[in-house]
């Protein structure tokens, strides 16, 4: 790692607050737990759907509803199946934050400590596919097959088509969440502002709630409802579209990056704590 890369990442870790965990061991499959006593909205249930992690961050879910897991803490990235059997799919990654799939299928992580986006292929070393950005914390594809990336560092989200950037989508503040929303708005984590942002092309960056605790990562639920993790607050929240907000479980450590699978489930990692919990409620 150069001087300049690891400066960024000692400047990213300061600013997103993150801490080394101890070394545990590997999460072994079983019946999920009862959640310990968290408070939820009415109609929420919570189990802890795996534990033993190590320093879990970003989350995203494959057509065949496998939970994959960037292990930040452990330079890895998890595959977990529907009876919660786990498999190490990627290991000797830097700082990997975040995970995203393309329509083939194959996954995307933000390796934050170097700058670089990876692409995995099961049974094959990570490859480097875009590199020096500016601290990526979060990526996904939008519906036309884009990848837009949060440099939170850089104060940006960028736009790559392949491998070539192709525009900005929003400057000017630390971003660390990405959501699609129908009619091409995009739902961004503004972090240094403590707030979520809608971003349509044409048309002024829209606020749509403030004084959010720590906003780290963003997922569009069944209803259309925007959710968003509160890491400060230890919460997750339901945004509505005209802006009213609730609570669906709080005493979380260390929320991050709420993901739904194709049942309307709904799950999140809990970083300091090595787990993550799956909601299921309506969503």
């Amino acid at each position: 790692m150069t001087n300049t890369a690891a400066f960024k990442a000692i400047v990213c870790l300061a600013l997103l607050g993150a801490m080394p965990m101890p070394l545990l061991a590997q999460a072994r499959a079983g019946d999920p737990t009862p959640a310990p006593a968290f408070a939820t909205a009415t109609g929420v249930s919570v189990t802890v759907w795996m534990t033993q992690l190590r320093g879990p961050r970003g989350l995203t879910i494959d057509p065949a509803g496998r939970l994959w897991v960037a292990e930040e803490s452990a330079g890895r990235v998890t595959r977990i199946d529907a009876e919660r059997r786990s498999m190490v799919i990627a290991t000797g990654l830097h700082g990997p934050h975040d995970l995203a799939l393309d329509a083939q299928g194959r996954v995307y992580v933000a390796e934050t400590a170097t700058g670089n986006i990876l692409v995995l292929r099961e049974g094959q070393p990570a490859r480097i596919h875009i590199a020096d950005l500016d601290s990526p914390v979060d990526l996904d594809f939008d519906a036309s097959g884009r990848l837009l990336v949060c440099e939170l560092v850089g104060a940006r989200v960028s736009v790559f088509e392949g491998t070539r950037k192709v525009g900005t989508l929003v400057e000017g503040f630390r971003p660390h969440g990405l959501a699609f929303a129908g009619g091409g708005a995009v739902y961004v984590s503004d972090t240094s502002g403590r707030r979520v942002v809608k971003v349509v092309a044409g048309q002024a960056v829209a606020t749509v709630a403030t004084q959010v605790d720590g906003p780290i990562g963003l997922a569009i639920g069944p209803s259309g409802d925007v959710f968003v993790a509160e890491r400060g607050a230890g919460r997750v929240l339901r945004i509505r579209p005209d802006g009213t907000s609730v609570a669906v479980i709080q005493g979380l450590t260390t929320p991050r990056d709420p993901v739904f699978d194709k049942h309307g489930n709904l799950f999140v990692a809990e970083t300091d704590a090595g787990r993550v919990l799956r909601l299921v409620g309506s969503f």
